[in-house]
């Protein structure tokens, strides 16, 4: 199945007499799995920076023991009450490592000794960020509704341009999750059986930049900016939520534009040497961003859409740049594009854990095309199996 760099939360119910590893007689025990979905041998699986790992602590023993940067509230899906709290309360059971400290499997068992309909909230890699990114404190949480109710939001300091990410999220991706698990009666006294799974996503999408050259020789580009108009959004949900943007409103200024929304713009890179054929990127790494709705616009027409300018500076041939001296080179000076898919059906929104591809081909002739495209940030190609 192809999944986004998923990690999946399965709640099965560990039934009857030991004819397997996972049954266990009269426990009434309700585990919670967690796998990342792409197998260990992979290049990049489990790593934690991007996303697709959750950091764990390794404690030498005997006997050795786990503690995965994991939070697990299961809530009243009546009063919304937490009943239970991982780590306050169940146990890690089993679990699989790359690198030593980033879980690509892990499960947790808590008890059950009655039926229900619950809100389960996940949360991974929250122990240390960037310190441009603020994250709520989990202490003293007892309702769901505080779990709704909590915000990312960048520092002062990420709201500066910056040319490679914003937020900066440091050493650890957050990750989240939100479902419904219900609980009913097993076929054996003193047991509860429940099944819901739940994919662990990054709570920020992000957007690359890239150049195709197709003018059959090297390519030279200077001075190359991006700007992305209304598009960085301030602030983000923590959980999942419908929608899954804050929207701020039009405060005081009455600008008629959400006042969670900022441009962005890059600072000037260079990019020689592109090979014919080649595509290279803009950013060493991606911009992230907090899922937003794509602003009202009226140009080139009224409604909503994302728009951005893209400039940059070729250098013509034979001509050696010189940035003084426009005769050596051209400009492309593109101003209002609009970002939309591949059937010119404008965008409206960018998710959390989704991909803004953006790919600007320099053709024969210096000719320049766009093309846009969201998709998941990381696809994966794997069939996850659960006993």
């Amino acid at each position: 199945m192809k999944s986004r760099t998923l990690i999946l939360l399965s709640l099965a119910i560990l039934l009857g007499a030991a004819c397997s590893p996972m049954e266990k007689p009269e426990t009434g025990t309700v585990t919670l799995a967690f796998r990342v979905g792409e197998p260990a041998t992979r290049a990049g699986d489990g790593n934690v920076t991007d996303g697709s790992g959750i950091y764990c602590t390794k404690v030498a023993g005997p006997p050795v023991v786990y503690t995965p940067d994991l939070h697990i509230f299961i809530c009243d899906r009546e009063t919304g009450e937490v009943v239970k709290h991982f780590p306050e309360v169940g146990n890690v059971e089993e679990c699989d490592w790359v690198s030593g400290d980033k879980a690509t499997y892990l499960a947790v068992a808590f008890s059950f000794s009655g039926e229900g309909t619950y809100s389960v909230y996940a949360l991974a890699n929250v122990g240390t960020t960037g310190s441009n990114l603020e994250i709520p404190s989990l202490a003293g949480v007892t309702n769901a509704s505080q779990l709704d109710a909590m915000i990312l939001t960048l520092t002062d300091s990420a709201l500066a341009t910056d040319p490679n990410t914003a937020p900066d999220l440091g050493d650890r991706m957050p990750l989240s999750a939100k479902g419904t698990l219900n609980v009913q009666r097993g076929l054996s006294a003193g047991n509860y059986i429940g099944h819901v799974e739940l994919q662990m996503l990054r709570c920020v999408n992000q957007v690359q930049l890239s150049f195709k050259n197709l003018t059959g020789e090297e390519l030279n580009l200077y001075n190359c900016v991006v700007t992305f108009k209304q598009l960085n959004a301030k602030q983000g949900w923590l959980f999942p939520a419908d929608p899954d943007f804050v929207e701020l409103g039009d405060g005081a200024d009455s600008d008629k534009f959400d006042d969670n929304y900022r441009d962005y713009v890059s600072t000037a890179k260079d990019l020689t040497g592109i090979p014919a054929s080649s595509e290279v990127p803009l950013f060493t790494t991606p911009i992230r961003f907090f899922p937003s709705e794509a602003p009202m616009q009226t140009t080139p027409s009224k409604g909503k859409r994302y728009l951005c300018d893209i400039t940059f500076r070729i250098v013509r041939s034979g001509k050696t740049y010189d940035p003084s001296k426009s005769s050596t080179y051209d400009v492309k000076n593109f101003t209002n594009l609009p970002i939309h898919d591949p059937n010119s059906q404008d965008i409206l929104s960018l998710g959390r854990n989704q991909y803004l591809q953006i790919v600007t081909t320099v053709s024969k002739g210096n000719d320049v095309s766009f093309n846009f495209r969201v998709k998941e940030w990381t696809e994966h190609h794997a069939t996850v199996e659960f006993n």
